[in-house]
């Protein structure tokens, strides 16, 4: 698609450090203002204008081409929208158009997990220390991912008999604290003697660097295929942590605040794929013989 006067790479540049500035005063999270700028860089490359000559048919047609060419999940959709509002909001002062972009309906569609079984497959198949460290934490203490990668030496709090995570500036541009396993401390420990990181507890190739996530991405793809189970992401070995904790007994409220859900409908969705509602559930065929 070409337009007459489109949109040069030093425009589109110039704009989007701008919106990146204005988003870092704002206070967003790192990650919002990296999903924030691809919906406005990808939407001016589609139309080849800038967002001030788009007409509120073509972002339409961006969203469509994104869900149904593109196949991008509603939930990323819904990102890019509320990228593209808050541009028109906060950059162009022009709310009436930013609320003309229609968020994608909910779908209500469950997180996918895996059996416990799995997990330890997926562990057992990690032969690299640093990473099987790595993928433990993600289930032992419901990470999300940045929130690994951004972790610090600092972050582990085991003072006074505590076993806990601290989370600085997550989803939400939140802070929380959340478990630290007392199984998995001893092999943490020993991680960190054998690799003695630098600032973030699981460097990248330079010490004092994070790891990248694509590195993380792809110790996983090995390790899944090595274990011979199917095909996950990073995000369900979370799904799993909630799982099972509700499974083991864990309250509900207390699983929010853990998980860093703003709301407990959030929590509530894990009710649904695990064992829970069936613990005390029972069959009234089977009580036909007690009959008289």
């Amino acid at each position: 698609m070409k337009y007459e006067n489109e949109i040069t790479v030093k425009d589109l540049t110039a704009l989007l450090e701008k919106m990146k500035k204005r988003l870092s005063v704002s206070n967003h999270s790192e990650q919002t203002i990296v999903n924030y700028l691809r919906a406005v860089e990808y939407l001016c490359k589609y139309t080849g204008k800038t967002p001030q000559e788009t007409e509120i048919d073509e972002v339409t047609d961006y969203l469509y081409q994104l869900q149904y060419h593109k196949f991008r999940a509603w939930r990323t959709i819904k990102i890019y929208v509320a990228g593209l509002r808050w541009f028109y909001t906060n950059m162009l002062d022009d709310e009436e158009f930013a609320f003309k972009i229609p968020y994608p309906k909910e779908e209500k569609d469950l997180p996918v997990i895996i059996s416990r079984n799995e997990l330890y497959k997926l562990f057992s198949a990690c032969d690299n220390p640093k990473h099987k460290i790595m993928l433990m934490m993600v289930y032992a203490s419901g990470l999300r991912r940045n929130e690994l990668l951004n972790l610090k030496i600092e972050d582990i709090d085991t003072n006074d008999g505590k076993y806990r995570i601290r989370i600085n500036r997550s989803k939400g541009n939140r802070d929380r604290y959340t478990i630290l396993s007392k199984a998995l401390l001893p092999q943490l420990r020993e991680y960190y003697q054998n690799y003695q990181p630098q600032v973030y507890l699981f460097n990248g190739s330079k010490k004092g660097k994070p790891m990248t996530a694509s590195g993380l991405r792809h110790a996983l793809k090995m390790s899944v295929k090595k274990a011979g189970i199917k095909e996950i992401n990073l995000h369900i070995l979370r799904h799993c942590f909630a799982s099972h904790a509700l499974e083991d007994g864990m309250n509900i409220r207390t699983l929010q605040e853990i998980l860093g859900h703003k709301s407990l409908k959030t929590t509530m969705i894990y009710l649904h794929v695990s064992e829970v509602p069936l613990l005390k559930g029972f069959s009234p065929f089977d009580n036909w013989e007690k009959k008289p």
